[in-house]
């Protein structure tokens, strides 16, 4: 047999590797058993790994990586995704990972939904015991309206909503973000079934090597409900490459990523600056984000469809849901040069014990041309204060034209409302304000709808060195018309001895 045809079948013979009970102790398969030590190269290190956890998961079994501390993975022209068990606890492990072959992700945790007939009036109602798919059991309920919520200006594509129902026992345990009994929904629904036990992956390094063509993605989760990913760190060398998803989730419930440290992204640089997240996240209800410090040349979230996020002890450059979703609170984090996004979002976002520098706390992106009605709270927080961003909601104007969509018609505005803030204010700034309209301020000619009251209690104004300042603190940058008279109220904190 020839050199040439020798090299063509050594991936496929490892592969088809025969399955056989492990030695690595009950209940579990490890990838020295498949030939993970004795691999000479990246490709037959990948191999051993893709069989060992491909064997586990179709026996119910876990994956040992006692004994392994480093792995270096060159991936395959035809590499597939890892598939993930239950619970995957790499131990510490460190993997650096080439990949020269195509786009993907190293390890996978996705189970695919089934299409099920359901009319849009019993959406809402969170009563779907007459659908035997959902009558029994535990199940996720995924809903995608087929009609385009708004129109991404100026990026040639339609936004659509994806909404996500917990069900037991054919009871919604969530409402939707909004009602899907409209004129304009056209629904198509689909259902995963689905357990309460918690399924986990932790304690993993990956290190993405330099010279690499394609993107390598962590891991990705769809369909699960109760996921655990934990003390997790990933590296990424400066690179040209763009749209990265380090961390891919999407139509899942009770998330939660916890002590995850993130040191750039493929998101360009210089003039290839471009999109690219550690997190990009899709239809979740009820995600946690814990402990996570990440940064990259884009901001490190992308979001779109997200209901009941919580972010707690985070040092991130952004959060954001670019387009729909209903209430996050975000709390103990630093947030540093960019801005918290927050477009077509509803109920609450709220601030508590977070620290703002050279940042916008909230912005509301102009170009899905979706101005909806929700309420910002900041409880004890403290903003420096730059030349660059000194206000504290940044809305961005496109035009006058309304949103085909009714329900984003009206053009709306949040309250704010404000209890316990430090500001720091450096000698370049001379005024606070509470908004930022900007861009198109065309748009500023017509009335906007739901804000009513602009609240600021226990302020502090003080220079970098701890000395009271004295700046006045203004409504907006510049003059806007409301539907309702809005009450605009400043309480500034008494100083020791008044």
């Amino acid at each position: 047999m020839n050199k040439t045809l020798i090299r063509l079948l050594l991936p496929l013979s490892v592969l088809l590797l025969p399955a056989y009970r492990p030695a690595s102790g009950q209940g579990t398969i490890s990838p020295l058993d498949y030939g993970l030590r004795e691999a000479t190269t990246g490709i037959g290190r990948y191999y051993a790994l893709y069989n060992a956890h491909t064997e586990a998961r179709d026996r119910g079994m876990e994956v040992s990586y006692d004994g392994i501390d480093t792995v270096r993975l060159e991936l395959p022209a035809a590499w597939r995704s890892i598939p993930l068990g239950r619970n995957t606890d790499f131990g510490g492990a460190v993997f650096y990972v080439t990949n020269n072959s195509h786009h993907g992700t190293l390890f996978t945790l996705i189970q695919g939904a089934k299409a099920i007939e359901m009319d849009k009036r019993q959406v809402d109602r969170l009563d779907y015991r007459s659908i035997p798919a959902l009558a029994n059991g535990w199940k996720l309920l995924i809903l995608n309206d087929k009609t385009p919520w708004t129109e991404r200006r100026g990026f040639g594509y339609m936004q659509y909503r994806r909404d996500l129902i917990v069900v037991h026992d054919g009871q919604g345990l969530n409402a939707p973000v909004m009602p899907w009994d409209s004129d304009s929904t056209r629904l198509s629904a689909s259902y995963v079934d689905v357990d309460t036990s918690l399924k986990t992956f932790r304690n993993i390094t990956m290190h993405r090597t330099k010279g690499c063509t394609y993107r390598t993605n962590l891991v990705a989760v769809g369909g699960q409900y109760n996921v655990l990913i934990e003390h997790v760190h990933v590296t990424t060398p400066r690179s040209k490459m763009i749209a990265d998803g380090i961390f891919t989730i999407s139509n899942s419930a009770r998330i939660t990523l916890r002590d995850i440290d993130v040191e750039g992204t493929y998101s360009g640089y210089g003039r290839t600056r471009n999109y690219g997240y550690a997190f990009s996240l899709n239809n979740l209800y009820d995600s946690h984000y814990e402990y996570i410090k990440a940064w990259g040349n884009w901001g490190v979230f992308g979001s779109n469809n997200l209901s009941k996020s919580e972010l707690n002890h985070c040092q991130v450059d952004r959060f954001d849901i670019h387009c729909y979703g209903r209430d996050a609170l975000l709390s103990e984090c630093t947030f540093e040069g960019r801005q918290t996004l927050f477009t077509s979002f509803y109920g609450k976002a709220v601030f508590r014990h977070c620290y703002f520098k050279d940042y916008v706390p909230v912005r509301v992106r102009s170009s899905y041309n979706a101005y909806t009605p929700f309420d910002i709270e900041i409880y004890n927080c403290t903003f420096e204060l730059t030349r660059k961003h000194h206000y504290i909601v940044r809305v961005n104007l496109l035009d006058t034209a309304d949103n085909p969509r009714p329900e984003l018609r009206e053009k709306c505005w949040p309250n704010l409302y404000i209890d316990g803030l430090d500001v720091i204010v450096p000698w370049t700034v001379g005024t606070l304000y509470a908004y930022d309209p900007c861009d198109n301020l065309k748009d500023l000619d017509r009335e906007i709808g739901y804000i009513d009251r602009v609240e600021m209690k226990d302020i502090s104004l003080a220079r970098p060195g701890g000395k009271p300042a004295k700046i006045p603190i203004k409504l907006s940058t510049h003059e806007f018309h409301t539907k309702n008279a809005v009450l605009f109220t400043i309480e500034y904190r008494k100083q020791e001895g008044q």
